[in-house]
């Protein structure tokens, strides 16, 4: 009778919680689809009106390609890339490229660009990471959304790269495509102040450089995005495939598990939106190994069929949001991936947790 009573709360727990990740999703999709549509139509850009601050450590290999994408650029930029204490050539060759560069007076991504608004001469600003590549249409289509929705921030998708012969590769594109999802819709609704670093733009005399909060390692993009909207200003989406950024894949699990460590560990800084989602990813991994240890350690039937069903319905629900990601960011997907797909997520979700609760987690030998 006890077991009976306990399948039956952990089902009803089950069900709710699968059921609010289903809303949830259907929601993502709906809104990302509407964020999709909203394409601006402005009058085309005359002068050059912005600068990008590329702030990088130790990325000789990657930053000048990256420069390259920006000097071909349809609409002038500026370019200002700064130095965080490299130990390689990354500041010989962006300089052989004649691009400025300046040192950072601090350590991490937050000084940096902090001292590079302080040389922002143009009305717009744009960060990027100087691991990303991107089209030569990318700075007139932020501008176009920036002057015609009239926003503090403009925030663009970041995608990740995939050899589409690698299953490696393809999950983490579909797993990053699908929070671009529910970023993207959630940006463009009004309902969300978060995006990546790597691919946003801001109004010079708006950014909060005084809201980075220096002396926490992480969540730039954050804190800034967060600062605006509670100051009331307009954060816009940029629904054009023109000012999508590539970049690459982690290169093993350690690495991945590292970087959304890293994500995870800044949540308190973005806003309650973000915070509820990080929850709602929580409850439904967490009930994953609950049920399995039960069903390893009772042999019991009644476990093993709530196990498989709960397992069975949020992988069709995970499918249905990286068809999305495929539908409207080009991400690589094959019918193995619907099956794989959840299994990959719940071990990237549990690594991740592992690398918080050691304490180790770090980007590029700085502790985080």
């Amino acid at each position: 009778m006890i077991e009976a009573w306990g399948i039956l709360a952990l089902g009803t727990i089950a069900g709710l919680v699968l059921l609010d990740y289903g809303v949830f999703i259907f929601k993502c999709r709906v809104r990302a689809q509407k964020a999709a549509l909203s394409i601006p139509d402005v009058e085309p850009i005359q002068c050059p009106e912005l600068t990008v601050l590329i702030p990088c450590r130790d990325e000789a290999a990657n930053l000048p390609l990256l420069l390259e994408d920006l000097q071909n650029q349809t609409t002038s930029v500026r370019i200002l890339v700064i130095d965080d204490d490299s130990n390689d050539d990354t500041r010989a060759g962006a300089e052989a490229l004649g691009v400025e560069v300046i040192q950072s007076p601090g350590k991490g991504k937050k000084a940096a660009l902090i001292a590079g608004h302080h040389r922002v001469k143009t009305p717009w600003m744009a960060t990027l990471d100087a691991d990303t590549r991107l089209g030569p249409d990318w700075a007139h289509s932020m501008l176009q959304v920036a002057i015609s929705k009239r926003a503090s921030a403009v925030l663009g998708l970041v995608r990740i790269k995939a050899d589409t012969a690698s299953g490696w590769e393809r999950f983490q594109s579909q797993e990053f495509g699908a929070m671009m999802v529910w970023i993207s819709g959630d940006v463009a609704l009004g309902k969300l102040a978060m995006g990546s670093g790597a691919n946003s733009l801001y109004s010079t005399q708006d950014y909060p450089h005084q809201s980075l909060h220096e002396e926490i390692a992480s969540g730039d993009d954050g804190f800034a995005l967060c600062a605006l909207k509670n100051e009331g200003k307009v954060i816009a989406w940029c629904p054009e495939s023109s000012a999508f950024v590539d970049t690459h894949p982690a290169n093993s699990w350690k690495q991945l598990w590292q970087q959304r460590a890293r994500w995870a560990s800044k949540t308190q800084g973005q806003d309650a939106q973000t915070r509820i989602v990080a929850l709602r990813i929580a409850a439904i991994h967490v009930l994953l190994p609950i049920m399995a240890f039960e069903s390893v350690l009772t042999w019991q039937l009644d476990w093993a069929i709530l196990l498989g069903t709960f397992f069975i319905l949020k992988s069709v629900l995970d499918g249905l949001l990286i068809r999305s990601a495929q539908r409207l960011q080009g991400v690589p997907v094959q019918m193995v991936d619907y099956v794989l797909f959840s299994l990959r997520y719940g071990l990237m979700v549990w690594g991740a947790w592992w690398e918080l609760f050691r304490g180790q987690v770090q980007w590029k030998g700085r502790r985080i």
